[in-house]
């Protein structure tokens, strides 16, 4: 997954690794705004962050932080920001004294902390895990969990409500809701825009698959894909195919031109090529001047092939170079 670049708002207090696991601000502001009530806990608050945030949207935040080098910190950058609606504790969620505290909050919210890298990913692994917050707060009826978008959805419980989150078109988490604040089955939500897309079990789920792209070629949004809501995007347009559908790329086509938000990246096709050979001849005669590649490679291999392909192109023109089968397929984006 790659990481977009995230900036922490205000002049907060963090270490590199409270920076790498802290909630991107757009994403903060959104969950605030949606949960918006009288009440709520933030169970493993990290530097705070999304504590803020919630003191927009509350009239009451209880904050929780296990890890005391955080809760120094989110206590500094609660002082920073003189918050009278936010009250920090230090312990563990589990201990009897927050027993109370926590059930009497109208919702309780957790961005449990999770592994670095897993090749098999389940709620189990995350800390504190989601189903012991909601067993062992059974008096709350509100809930929603923060988790890595790795985790499959047949490994987690069908009352969720799941939404996956892209930001600025990288794909960022999977939120869980459960309560009264449920409002979808399924859905992918793409910030900043705010555009939204609901799963909808009415229509039919076969997609249509062409060998080779068509005259545009639409790079999917990774919410979308992720939340597996593909045959509702293509229902908003008419015409439209999957050219490739790889677990990391999923890429769509159509004769037809569509310019929209909810468009990740919208390309031109340019030519078909067979080999390196024909690549490069292709790019020479096109004006070509830079190259990028838009297909599976090692990281090591990445700069070598671009360099060779880019030897001596002297033009104007970028191109992105896709890749099925032994075709490669080199392409223009439409700058928005």
């Amino acid at each position: 997954m790659t990481e977009i670049k995230k900036i922490l708002p205000y002049e907060l207090d963090y270490d590199d690794e409270s920076f790498r696991q802290s909630t991107p601000y757009e994403i903060a502001e959104y969950k605030a705004k949606r949960l918006s009530n009288f009440s709520i806990a933030d169970l493993g608050a990290g530097i705070g962050i999304q504590s803020i945030f919630f003191s927009k949207y509350f009239q009451k935040v209880v904050a929780i932080e296990k890890e005391k080098k955080r809760y120094k910190m989110a206590e500094r950058n609660f002082k920073k920001l003189n918050l009278k609606n936010v009250t920090l504790y230090h312990g563990d969620v589990f201990k009897e004294d927050f027993f109370d505290i926590v059930s009497s909050c109208e919702i309780v919210f957790s961005d449990p902390s999770r592994p670095l890298k897993g090749d098999s990913w389940n709620l189990e692994m995350l800390s504190p895990p989601p189903e012991k917050i909601i067993s062992y707060f059974k008096n709350n009826e509100n809930f929603s969990f923060d988790i890595p978008v790795q985790i499959s959805r047949e490994k987690i419980p069908s009352n969720f409500e799941l939404e996956y989150i892209s930001l600025n078109g990288e794909i960022k988490r999977l939120s869980l809701y459960l309560g009264k604040i449920k409002k979808y089955e399924r859905s992918a939500l793409m910030l900043p825009e705010e555009i939204r897309i609901v799963y909808n079990g009415n229509i039919d789920r076969k997609l249509e698959e062409v060998e080779l792209p068509l005259h545009y070629i639409y790079e999917i949004d990774p919410a979308i894909a992720y939340a597996d809501l593909i045959p509702e995007f293509f229902g908003m347009y008419k015409n439209m195919y999957i050219f490739l559908n790889e677990k990391k790329r999923k890429l769509a086509t159509s004769d037809n031109f569509y310019y929209d938000k909810i468009m990740k990246n919208i390309y031109v096709v340019n030519f078909l090529a067979k080999n390196f050979k024909e690549v490069k001849e292709n790019l020479k005669n096109n004006d070509a001047r830079k190259v990028f590649l838009r297909y599976s490679i090692e990281s090591r291999e990445y700069y070598k092939i671009k360099n060779a392909i880019e030897k001596n192109l002297n033009g104007e023109n970028d191109f992105y170079i896709f890749k099925k089968g032994e075709k490669y397929i080199g392409a223009i984006k439409i700058k928005k």
